[in-house]
């Protein structure tokens, strides 16, 4: 099922959500497969779509700093207020795993606070997190249009909502931030620059 809107998140795609379902949203880069992280039954549907590959990791989405305090043990070697300056962003940042994140996203979790209002609205109204995965099949690009991921994935998913398809085609950039300074893992649509003074404090 496909919803035609350019940037508007419904009710129908937060009570899929809620419900334990698959959503395709655009995001402030690439469209991803969505579930909300309590639902478990919905992350192994996402796993099925993308074919098997051991040790595979999700981002997830947060609507805000805060939400991503709750379910991670510290900010690594940033701090609240360096990350706060920099979210919202398209920049993925591992941090340690806190006690409500699931075994799966154990030991570390990577988290982004998208550029996306509407995005982070949905997400705040959802309460939680959003898993978050590109579209697309193992080995290839992640898919840029929604008549593609409608013929490739909507019979499988619960709901595709269209975006502006001159969005950013390009991945975030990922950020660790678990060990002593942070590594860029990946370069991606935000250029991270170290920043001076304070980077280094861990707590929350």
């Amino acid at each position: 099922m496909t919803q035609p809107s350019p940037e508007a998140f419904d009710a129908r795609a937060l009570e899929i959500l809620r419900s334990g379902g698959i959503v395709v949203l655009p995001t402030d880069t690439v469209y991803g497969l969505h579930a909300a992280l309590s639902r478990p039954e919905a992350i192994v549907r996402i796993a099925r779509l993308k074919g098997p590959r051991e040790g595979r990791r999700y981002v997830l989405l947060a609507d805000s700093v805060a939400m991503v305090a709750r379910y991670t043990a510290s900010f690594g070697c940033l701090s609240r207020a360096a990350l706060a300056r920099r979210w919202p962003a398209p920049v993925t940042v591992v941090l340690p795993a806190g006690d409500a994140c699931p075994e799966w996203a154990r030991p570390t979790v990577a988290f982004r606070v998208p550029d996306l209002a509407p995005l982070r609205a949905l997400i705040r109204s959802l309460r939680e997190p959003l898993v978050s995965t590109s579209v697309n099949a193992p080995g290839e690009p992640p898919l840029a249009t929604v008549a593609d991921i409608a013929r490739r994935f909507g019979a499988a998913v619960d709901l595709v909502v269209a975006g502006e398809e001159t969005r950013r085609a390009r991945a975030s950039t990922i950020v660790d931030a678990c060990g002593e300074a942070p590594v860029v893992l990946r370069a991606g649509d935000y250029a991270w620059a170290e920043e001076t003074g304070g980077a280094s404090n861990p707590s929350k």
